[in-house]
């Protein structure tokens, strides 16, 4: 224990002290640490879960409605409105792209930097 820790009262500020709220607490802090600051402390772990469970339950709500079950009708127009796929048509694009949107450009070098060829 440094000599800090424990801070220095006279007899009639010792007397004060325990006569506040603060020392009164202190005191039976010291008694049933669990009671005064265990249990407190706990009690407001469950009861802010209880308090943040309507905010969750908000986001829960707002994902389901944008979420919803399609009907026949919906599906026959989604379907209806698909174009056709065929695999090998989407890999000539895919290669066909991968040739036009790009080209290979050399860097230019700072003044002091090497070419590092090898």
């Amino acid at each position: 224990m440094s000599f800090g820790a424990k801070k220095f009262r006279s007899r009639k500020q010792q007397l004060a002290y325990e006569a506040s709220m603060a020392g009164k607490y202190q005191k039976h802090l010291k008694k049933n640490p669990f009671l005064y600051f265990g249990l407190p402390f706990c009690g407001m772990i469950v009861l802010g879960s209880y308090w943040l469970a309507d905010f969750t339950q908000v986001r829960f709500d707002r994902d389901d409605r944008r979420v919803q079950e399609m009907n026949e009708a919906d599906i026959m127009k989604v379907k209806k409105n698909q174009r056709k796929f065929d695999i090998k048509d989407e890999y000539y694009k895919l290669q066909g792209l991968s040739e036009e949107e790009w080209e290979p450009v050399r860097v230019k070098r700072l003044k002091d930097e090497s070419e590092n060829v090898w």
